[in-house]
């Protein structure tokens, strides 16, 4: 250091760093007043591990940093996270609340399957029962019984010239369905609107079909004896008054149900 510096900077404390050789540093410090100088000299060793302590300082500083910044984020979330668990518990709530509402109302569906006759009576639980317990032992027979518990009104009936001779039997809702004879159930097949078509077939080639039956109590490839209930009929608001569609083929081709009948209203044997 000059002479000159030190008259320019007399009168105040500075420091002063330079380095006289590569590698290392001399750091000269001069108080004011120009007493009390202190020189401190820095090998080439302690001046990596002073820029090695100063990068690891500010790499330290940088994490404080970024790590403050993700936590004010997330703590900036949390109230709209706690609104979302309010909405997700208003949501549960109401999910609750329409689970029972709908077994409320399932229970009064069947309630009302069992005003319309839809629940199985016990008498046609013994019948049942009892037909059961003939499936080992019944023979098919010819169907020749009347498909319904009661004489009904034929409100529709297929002429000779037609492809089926099917017909259609009106019946209170709740009239049991009965197999015209002894058979094997070959197709059960429920539609969107609940009612179902039942095919049985019987001895000699003889089939039978009964469409529009609701409450089914038998299924597909299981024996029947003739006169087990099958079903029994309903309606629904807005819709024809339930009725039963019933068809016989001999060999797939159609048949007049009633040249076959031997017991039924025309015989004299229902009301």
């Amino acid at each position: 250091m000059t002479k000159e510096s030190s008259e320019k900077l007399s009168g105040r404390g500075y420091g002063n760093i330079y380095t006289p050789h590569a590698g290392s540093m001399i750091i000269q410090v001069q108080r004011e007043s120009g007493l009390a100088n202190r020189t401190i000299i820095l090998t080439q060793r302690q001046v990596r591990l002073l820029r090695r302590g100063a990068y690891a300082v500010g790499t330290l500083l940088a994490i404080v940093v970024l790590s403050w910044f993700f936590l004010a984020t997330q703590a900036a979330r949390v109230p709209g996270l706690t609104r979302r668990v309010e909405t997700l518990q208003h949501d549960v709530t109401r999910l609750d609340t329409l689970q029972g509402a709908l077994s409320a109302l399932e229970s009064r569906f069947q309630q009302v399957q069992h005003m319309l006759g839809a629940s199985m009576p016990q008498t046609s639980e013994a019948a049942n029962a009892a037909a059961a317990s003939k499936v080992d032992t019944a023979i098919s027979s010819i169907p020749s019984q009347w498909p319904l518990a009661v004489a009904g009104t034929i409100v529709a009936r297929d002429d000779t010239t037609s492809s089926t001779r099917g017909m259609d039997i009106e019946a209170p809702a709740g009239t049991e369905v009965r197999a015209s004879g002894a058979g094997s159930v070959v197709e059960v097949s429920v539609d969107s609107s609940g009612t179902a078509t039942i095919r049985i077939a019987h001895r000699d080639g003889y089939e039978t079909t009964y469409a529009d039956v609701r409450g089914v109590r038998v299924s597909q490839k299981r024996h029947v004896a003739a006169g087990a209930v099958l079903g029994v009929l309903g309606s629904q608001p807005g819709a024809l008054p339930a009725h039963l569609h019933f068809e016989v083929r001999h060999n797939g081709s159609s048949v007049d149900p009633l040249s076959l009948m031997k017991q039924g209203p025309s015989n004299g044997d229902l009301q």
